[in-house]
């Protein structure tokens, strides 16, 4: 009985032949892509029992390394399912994370080297005394927030926070050098800087080095190349290395797993370019690419087959995907049965979106696993209320509830407290600036040593004010009083738009470097949420309840068999049904991928198709991609990437009704034609009859063009790029 047999009657695991190959090839380099639901964690665990059994190699001479603690608990608890009743022999799954800090630990022990590690939890109460106190606690944020201080004179958002360590973090996986800082894209005023900064005050704190999670990476790789005896130890300690969920390494990572694993190169890297979706956080993709390169005598091999979905799902996916040209050619396929088409909903407004869902969750039938899948945080909030209100439990993947102590969520309630009490001079303090009645810093101190306990509007108009600004103070004494007795969206809407609250954060936007999209975003969530509450205090009571649902939520795991998670968190998860929500332009793809492609970067484009891909492929027999006209008052588009499904699942000769063309079918080879793939916003077009003119709009089966000589038109889009009445602008050709 051969090694293959044996394990399907002791595990009742049957590899396909594919899956034997790549086990059997043990000695070389082999890049093994394994599509969705192709079954790598268990083909990866087989090899790693025919390392054990068949090759009789000692687990301890075996390295098994993954992306994430899950992924790492998950491989371990299928070896054991696989193989505790066949050997004793334990293999340690482990996250690169934590071989690079082993690593580190060894050589700065060696060199006696005191270090600290200075990220983990810290307490709120912590950080508060470290502002006011002469020591600054010795936590990444705590000291990039103070840098940042220093370096910039003003306070910094949590935004600002976010992204600044998400630029330290991609800076560092990628092996950015100091030349190129300041190429790499960021919001934060003067990040380069900082970083540099940050850098400074790690290595020259009172001869103790201060390390973040990514420095155990950059340190790990320094180590291995410049102390030949450790990365001598460790070659000769592991013969054979596995890494699975490669497309999610950076590049520091991919170049550790290299040099670990010469001379021999006995290395299996298991991956799938085509769902590479960290690029954010370091991840490169053309490392895959070029695993050839790297490896000249190494096999690649491709597991296709998925065992996951149903046969309209993969063959709507697999033709997706094929969208990017980056990538190593595949042919998805399966053997399941049929089961029913991608559907694809196109709603009126974002209100009817969650109402359909909402309705279509109730109608799912019992123990039927359901999944809704968005690519931003902020979809889920909207989502959760509207959940709750209507009685559904659900079990959200991805806590985020900073959603609730958001600065603008803050504003929000500042001007609500303002509107009960207009002489809360330490409120007017936080939003003067905010809405339009001019009210300066030494006017703000005026108030505070003046403390007359009466109105601020009526102490002001007291003094000589210019008529201007007379003007406006009255006008905002009788809105804030008319505030108070409103509904909370309507109070909402009057602070936006008659206080002028929307004005000021453009100009906020404009000075500051913000996402304005991400901030209007909150502002909408929170108009969304006040719809139907009676009151201003019942709006700020049912933000705090929403605050403890989404944070109580995660016990909901095994209660509920609803998920709400991103598309990123959703990757190696699988649900009988899933709805993938929100899918317009300016969500997915991003304003930022969509400006950066025409550009003619097409590197963030790719990744949001990816991402999209790996959205599709979650689902087992059921896909909904929803979509809408309208957010509030505003027109949005449906995503490029739904008209693109549209086309592969609703081809164009087997629509109904369809009629016979009038005119002869234009020659389609014509490269200067415009293609589905290139409609985007902003691009220059010329139109056979009407001329040149930009694409303002475009969604569902119409697309929306200002021409300079004939105004702006909107036309059916099939029928412009089937009859080649498109060309793309002549400079783009």
């Amino acid at each position: 009985m051969n090694f293959f047999e044996q394990m399907e009657k002791q595990t009742g695991v049957r590899l396909n032949e594919v899956q034997k190959q790549a086990v059997l090839h043990t000695d070389g380099p082999l890049l093994l892509l394994a599509s969705p639901g192709s079954g790598k964690t268990t083909t990866l665990n087989m090899k790693i029992g025919y390392l054990l059994l068949e090759k009789k190699v000692k687990a301890d001479r075996i390295m098994a390394i993954t992306f994430s603690k899950a992924s790492a608990q998950d491989m371990s608890e299928r070896f054991d399912q696989f193989f505790s009743n066949i050997t004793n022999e334990k293999v340690h799954f482990s996250t690169i994370h934590s071989f690079a800090f082993k690593v580190v630990r060894e050589w700065f022990r060696n060199n006696r080297q005191d270090f600290q590690l200075i990220e983990g939890n810290i307490s709120e109460e912590e950080l508060k005394k470290g502002w006011n106190g002469p020591d600054i606690p010795l936590h990444k944020k705590f000291i990039l927030k103070k840098l940042y201080e220093d370096t910039n004179g003003t306070q910094m958002t949590d935004d600002e926070i976010d992204e600044l360590m998400t630029y330290i973090s991609f800076v560092k996986n990628r092996m950015i050098g100091q030349k190129e800082l300041a190429q790499v894209p960021c919001n934060v005023k003067n990040a380069s800087s900082i970083y540099q900064s940050y850098e400074g005050f790690k290595e020259n704190h009172h001869g103790k080095l201060l390390l973040d999670f990514d420095d155990m990476l950059t340190y790990c790789h320094r180590i291995l190349l410049e102390d030949a005896k450790i990365l001598s130890n460790y070659q000769q300690q592991y013969a054979y290395i596995l890494t699975d969920e490669s497309q999610d390494n950076s590049v520091v990572q991919h170049e550790i797993v290299e040099l670990l694993s010469k001379p021999q190169n006995n290395l299996c890297v298991v991956a799938d370019d085509d769902q590479s979706i960290f690029m954010w956080r370091g991840s490169d993709v053309t490392k895959l690419l070029q695993f050839e390169k790297t490896y000249p005598d190494g096999a690649v091999m491709t597991m296709s087959q998925n065992y996951r979905s149903s046969q309209e799902i993969v063959k709507a996916s697999n033709q997706f995907i094929k969208r990017n040209k980056n990538r190593y050619e595949k042919e998805m396929f399966t053997d399941n049965a049929s089961h029913k088409p991608v559907e694809l909903k196109s709603l009126s407004n974002y209100e009817e979106q969650l109402q359909y869902v909402c309705e279509e969750i109730n109608k799912s039938a019992p123990g039927e696993e359901v999944a809704v899948l968005y690519r931003n945080n902020s979809s889920a909030v909207p989502l959760a209320d509207k959940l709750d209100k209507a009685g559904i439990r659900f079990y959200m993947k991805d806590i985020d509830a900073k959603f609730f102590k958001h600065w603008i969520v803050e504003d929000m309630l500042n001007f609500m407290r303002f509107s009960y009490n207009d002489r809360r001079v330490d409120i007017l303090e936080r939003i003067h600036t905010k809405f339009n009645a001019y009210i300066s810093k030494q006017q703000i101190e005026y108030l505070k040593k003046k403390n007359d306990q009466t109105s601020v509007f009526d102490t002001l108009l007291k003094r000589d004010l210019p008529d201007y600004q007379s003007k406006n103070i009255k006008q905002a004494k009788k809105l804030f009083k008319d505030i108070n007795e409103m509904q909370p969206a309507k109070a909402i809407r009057t602070i936006r738009e008659k206080l002028g609250y929307d004005h000021a954060l453009n100009k906020m936007c404009e000075k500051f470097g913000f996402n304005s999209e991400h901030l209007f975003s909150i502002l909408d969530t929170l108009e969304k949420i006040a719809e139907g509450l009676g009151s201003l205090k019942g709006f700020a009571d049912r933000l705090k309840e929403l605050e403890t649902l989404i944070q109580t939520s995660k016990f909901n795991k095994h209660k509920s068999s609803l998920t709400l998670t991103t598309f990123h968190s959703a990757k190696g998860l699988e649900y009988d049904k899933v709805y993938m929500i929100d899918l317009i332009n300016g969500v997915i793809p991003s304003k930022d991928d969509m400006e950066t492609y025409r550009n003619k970067d097409t590197g963030p484009m790719e990744e949001a198709v990816r991402l999209f891909y790996v959205g599709m492929t979650r689902a087992r027999k059921n896909l909904e991609l929803l979509t809408y006209n309208y957010k509030g008052k505003e027109r949005v588009t449906e995503s490029i990437f739904v008209m693109n499904v549209r086309r592969i699942v609703q081809p164009a000769g087997e629509k109904k009704n369809s009629k016979k063309r009038k005119r002869p079918t234009a020659d389609l080879s014509d490269e200067s034609l415009l293609t589905i793939d290139e409609v985007e916003l902003g691009k220059m077009v010329e139109h056979r009859t009407f001329g040149a003119g930009v694409i303002k709009a475009y969604g569902g089966d119409q697309i929306g063009i200002q021409f300079a000589e004939t105004g702006y038109k909107e036309l059916l889009l099939e029928v412009c790029l089937d009859n080649g009445l498109l060309r793309k602008a002549k400079e783009e050709v």
